[in-house]
């Protein structure tokens, strides 16, 4: 009888421990898909706003050009093309800091736009940077 109990107790135990390892081997392919789920993510973002930040530095470069031709003409900067200009360049900003790993936050369309008027005092660059042009 006795022999008997040892056996089932060591199949009890055999059991448990083959439960013990199944569990911890999908926990760990779990872990492991969500790591290779987490990394597929972060290529195709990068990918896709180093494709975005391309195309938006070609606008930054050509209002650069007209806000030149504003000056040029009138002998001011234009205040609109300047605000524009800057709120591209924070989102620029905020893009090469998700491209470089420097923050893990995605930039807008991923989150809203933080450069609206709310914000203004929380960008990392200030509004006292200003150019002034002499006649």
């Amino acid at each position: 009888m006795t022999n008997k109990k040892t056996k089932d107790d060591a199949i009890e135990v055999e059991a448990e421990v083959v439960d013990s390892n199944e569990t911890n081997n999908n926990d760990t392919q779990s872990k492991s898909s969500e790591k290779n789920s987490e990394l597929f993510s972060r290529i195709f973002y990068t990918v896709l706003f180093c494709l975005i930040g391309w195309m938006t530095l070609w606008v930054f470069t050509f209002v650069v050009l007209i806000q030149f031709g504003f000056l040029l003409i009138t002998g001011q900067v234009n205040k609109n093309l300047k605000g524009f200009n800057k709120e591209i360049g924070l989102f620029l900003f905020d893009m090469i800091k998700y491209l470089s790993f420097q923050s893990d936050v995605k930039p807008f369309p991923f989150r809203d736009w933080p450069y609206d008027e709310e914000n203004k005092n929380k960008s990392e660059l200030s509004e006292n940077n200003t150019v002034e042009v002499g006649k």
